[in-house]
């Protein structure tokens, strides 16, 4: 991954999204990278992001606008479960995750068609900041519990094809597509 174009498109999906109100938080191996490297990790490929659904539901057509005016394809806008995430691409080798988090009791889902990822809720609830790259950035709070549900206790060690762990996803994308056609109405 180019560091510079990703630099730039991150910050230029930064602003798209703030100029329409809405928050978004650095996740996975961007996260990661701004906390252990503070910079893009060497072998990462991609840029995440996560956004609450219930900001990215109701606002993912002005997302979508907003990424193509700036010069951007929008390859993927959703998935099996309607519009859960974005792909936003830059280039052959350069794109960008925007994942949505529903809230379901006191736990932030991340859908997925046979496995989800699970959060507990006040990761998101408060959000901490990070400087990454000479721009503050939202990142869930505390970040080391983020990382360390996300990478497993040694994530400060840097390792090669990195998983996650695995969670089953049981009666949650039913309940996802109930929330998302609430937040519809």
């Amino acid at each position: 991954m180019d560091k510079e174009k990703a630099k730039k498109m991150l910050f230029d999906v930064a602003d798209i999204i703030e100029d329409i109100g809405l928050m978004f938080f650095l996740s996975d191996g961007t996260c990661l990278g701004a906390h252990r490297e503070h910079d893009f990790i060497d072998t990462d490929t991609d840029i995440d992001i996560k956004m609450l659904a219930e900001d990215f539901v109701p606002n993912c057509k002005r997302l979508i606008n907003g990424f193509s005016k700036a010069g951007y394809k929008v390859n993927r806008a959703g998935d099996a479960l309607r519009f859960t995430n974005i792909l936003v691409v830059g280039d052959k080798l350069l794109h960008l995750d925007l994942l949505s988090l529903f809230l379901i009791d006191d736990k932030r889902w991340l859908p997925g068609k046979k496995k989800s990822l699970v959060y507990p809720a006040r990761l998101f609830d408060t959000p901490g900041q990070i400087d990454f790259l000479g721009r503050r950035f939202y990142v869930p709070t505390p970040v080391e519990e983020y990382l360390e549900l996300t990478y497993g206790a040694d994530y400060m060690t840097p390792k090669v094809g990195l998983s996650y762990p695995e969670q089953t996803i049981g009666y949650v994308n039913k309940r996802i597509i109930s929330i998302m056609e609430e937040m519809k109405e």
